[in-house]
């Protein structure tokens, strides 16, 4: 067994802290060593340890293949990124990652990069896509500036050649890897519809838990149920099935999140199901007994789906999902009061996406990520970063929780302890899971992340730089910093 020593333990029960830890052989914390047994007894230095991280909301594959991909990330104009497209030329597919539509290039531009080769901008929302002539001809498709979004964005990724299991098992390890010098070791992920087919992706989950352990909580689309109810698949301990992922509504960026308040043309966005085609498709899982994963960020949208999942509601010992509610009104926050649902939300969105939405709107809505209005009206939620969307490190996701940054404090009534911000990265996302985690105590598997200076004690502006400085999973370490 192992004893790490000299340092200080925050458990996550309360601020309770302990100066030493002991691990079994099997990875777990026992509370005393055990007699007989050899120990190996670690100076860990002085250093601070929490328990692991986990995401609550990404995509693990999606962020996998980001790391393996070109992408826009950094490059600051439409020239700049036409110059890059030309500089990466490639015979097969151009495929960037990451691009932003305010740079407004359309069809004509990349056709002038060519008509032979079939161009794929994939937008930095993840919910739309711009295509060049040839991309549109071979998912046979029409469009004056090739500028897709929403359920057409998707029919464009379908339609780009499947990658092997062997690739998308590549992403799955570089997307860990990474991760793990986050300190995350787990993550709930979005992945099973996108990529090569439920099954194919799924054995790629499978075979990447057993070459480096992760805690994989896969969502299951609602494209892909009928798979998923009628060839069940046994989990294993690294790879468990969720809730069925579903849309209502869109992004902010993109004017298709559904608000109760218009944006600047006037429109309010838009529901991506229809309303009764929402339901059934709500009804579909409750007859599989399964509870739901909903993505939505309007504040209207916010309240209908609340109001649908009262009306139809999930098995009792169960949690349905709301992915974002970036965005609320008071009616929607009494409803969810009344539900048992977990908030997905994504803290960063606050200091990268908002300071460019909030001109997209006429007047400034109320209730713009109410994380504090959210914990006091003791609603469940995780923090999560929706990677590839936003960078997955933890630290970044506690700034915005803490600061609510965006050039100036945003309605500081609804900033976050520290406390409270890393909770939400640590105990609060096994809530979901068949695992027990989140704590540094005994009986608990031995997760937890090490750094270098107390997150309760370093000034703001470090969450920003502060590395990692070792990560372990079930008593093993899985990064040391260099």
């Amino acid at each position: 067994m192992k004893r790490l020593y000299n340092a200080t333990f925050y458990t996550m029960n309360e601020m309770e802290t302990m100066n030493e830890l002991y691990i079994d052989e099997k990875g777990l914390i026992v509370d005393a060593p055990i007699q007989g047994v050899d120990i190996e007894h670690i100076d860990m230095q002085g250093q601070f340890i929490y328990p692991a991280f986990i995401d609550c909301h990404l995509h693990l594959m999606g962020y996998g293949q980001f790391l393996s991909r070109l992408h826009a990330k950094g490059i600051p104009s439409k020239e700049a990124l036409i110059q890059f497209i030309f500089d990466h030329m490639n015979p097969h597919m151009i495929y960037i990652e990451h691009y932003k539509p305010w740079m407004n290039i359309q069809k004509a531009d990349l056709d002038v990069i060519s008509n032979d080769i079939p161009i794929y901008l994939r937008h930095e929302d993840y919910h739309g896509m711009t295509l060049n002539s040839k991309a549109l001809e071979i998912m046979d498709f029409m469009s004056e500036d090739g500028i897709l979004k929403e359920e057409d964005a998707t029919k464009a990724i379908q339609s780009i050649p499947k990658h092997e299991i062997e690739t998308l098992t590549s992403f799955l390890l570089k997307a860990y890897h990474q991760l793990n010098k986050y300190g995350i070791i787990g993550g709930h992920s979005d992945d099973l519809y996108y990529f090569n087919g439920y099954h194919d992706t799924l054995k790629a989950f499978f075979d990447a838990s057993k070459k480096h352990p992760f805690y994989n909580h896969l969502l299951v689309h609602h494209r892909t149920l009928h798979d998923h109810v009628n060839n069940p698949i046994v989990q294993n301990d690294f790879v468990e099935l969720g809730a069925v992922k579903m849309f209502y509504d869109g992004t902010t960026g993109s004017k298709t999140a559904l608000m109760s308040t218009p944006y600047v043309d006037q429109s309010f966005g838009m529901r991506i199901m229809d309303k009764d085609v929402f339901k059934h498709q709500v009804r579909l899982a409750r007859e599989a007994q399964m509870p739901v994963a909903v993505h939505v960020i309007g504040d209207q949208g916010l309240l209908e789906v609340a109001e649908i999942l009262k009306e139809i509601p999930v098995k009792k010992g169960c949690y349905d999902r709301v992915i974002h509610a970036s965005y609320a009104n008071q009616e929607a926050i009494e409803l969810l009061k009344t539900l048992d649902v977990f908030l997905d939300i994504q803290p960063q969105f606050l200091t990268t996406d908002l300071p460019h939405t909030l001109e997209l709107f006429k007047s400034i809505p109320n209730m713009i990520f109410p994380f504090k209005t959210y914990h006091d009206e003791q609603i469940l939620y995780g923090y999560s970063s929706d990677a590839p969307v936003e960078d997955p490190n933890p630290l970044l996701g506690i700034y915005a929780a803490v600061t609510r940054d965006i050039g100036y404090p945003f309605q500081e009534s609804q900033k976050m302890t520290r406390y409270q911000a890393i909770k939400a990265y640590t105990t609060h996302a096994w809530i979901l899971s068949k695992h027990q985690g989140g704590y540094l105590k005994p009986n608990h598997p031995a997760n937890f992340v090490v750094f270098k200076k107390d997150l309760f004690d370093i000034h703001e502006t470090e969450f920003k730089t502060l590395e990692v400085s070792q990560t372990w999973m079930l008593g093993k370490n899985m990064y040391q910093a260099p």
